[in-house]
């Protein structure tokens, strides 16, 4: 009789285990040389809120400069100093993780806002340094807008109140959402121990819109002048004092430069020379059509 002998063949396979990234934050792997960055700003017309101090305007691209896969962890709050000094530093406000290999780099856009009130604004052709992270009053505002995934012009003047000293009306009346604004009233005003404003109703609530003007203009003058520059409406009523009116005896070319910030409700305003009592048009601004 023949016995019949069963064998059973088990094929053990090799199992290769892939080691997940270290995660590292940015600021860490930049100062333990193990990522360099290049940080712009970025174009107005890149940016969906179409602002270079507000949304996406922060360009950055990463480059893992280490021997392994990294996951660098971009964090709110991030302080990026511009090397030009009379350009707007800028504070990020979102949190990114980004994995890279060896070698390998990434451009991104970064919502950010700007720190620097009484600074010009970035442009692409700026570049920044990574410097340090806010903590307090700055960290609990950026985790605040990061968290509710916002960065307009509303969250400027929130953090305005904190770098520049800005007024907490200034919030108010720059959203459609007055819950939101009463939210970052009501941060602020925790966080510099002060009352919180009373929002002043009108009939019909006004909507206020960033305006930002930089320019210069030259004039000749040949005999004794008064100028003086000045925002104002179409009907030439004064919003707003650039330069106050000055009388110049000497004859040649004068150079004049104003730099303003602030806000207006939507409509057609113009930047006017007042020359010997007559206005002359210098520039429109269209307030609520995008920054001048």
């Amino acid at each position: 009789m023949k016995t019949l002998l069963l064998f059973s063949f088990i094929s053990i396979g090799t199992v290769q285990l892939i080691a997940k990234p270290v995660q590292i934050n940015l600021l860490d792997a930049i100062k333990s040389n193990q990522a360099n960055i290049v940080a712009t700003g970025n174009p107005t017309e890149n940016n969906p809120l179409k602002s270079s101090h507000t949304g996406k305007c922060l360009k950055l691209k990463i480059i893992n400069t280490s021997k392994n896969a990294l996951e660098y962890k971009i964090e709110d709050s991030y302080h990026l100093s511009c090397i030009d000094e009379s350009t707007q530093d800028l504070i990020t406000t979102e949190n990114l993780l980004v994995t890279l290999n060896p070698g390998q780099s990434k451009d991104l856009t970064i919502n950010a806002l700007c720190g620097e009130k009484s600074n010009g604004s970035p442009s692409e052709k700026d570049s920044f340094v990574l410097s340090y992270r806010h903590n307090g009053s700055i960290l609990r505002l950026t985790d605040f807008l990061a968290k509710h995934r916002v960065n307009d012009n509303t969250a400027q003047q929130a953090m305005w109140c904190f770098t520049d000293n800005n007024s907490i009306e200034n919030i108010f009346d720059t959203n459609t959402d007055t819950t939101y604004e009463n939210n970052l009233v009501l941060l602020v005003a925790d966080e510099k121990n002060c009352p919180i404003p009373k929002r002043t109703y009108q009939p019909i609530r006004i909507l206020k819109y960033p305006i930002e003007l930089n320019g210069n203009h030259s004039q000749y003058i040949d005999r004794k002048t008064t100028i003086g520059f000045y925002i104002t409406d179409s009907i030439n009523h004064i919003m707003t004092t650039l330069i106050e009116d000055d009388t110049e005896t000497r004859t040649g070319t004068a150079k004049y430069s104003y730099f303003y910030r602030g806000q207006y409700p939507k409509g057609t305003y113009y930047v006017q020379m007042k020359i010997n009592g007559e206005w002359k048009k210098v520039k429109e601004i269209k307030v609520g059509e995008g920054l001048q």
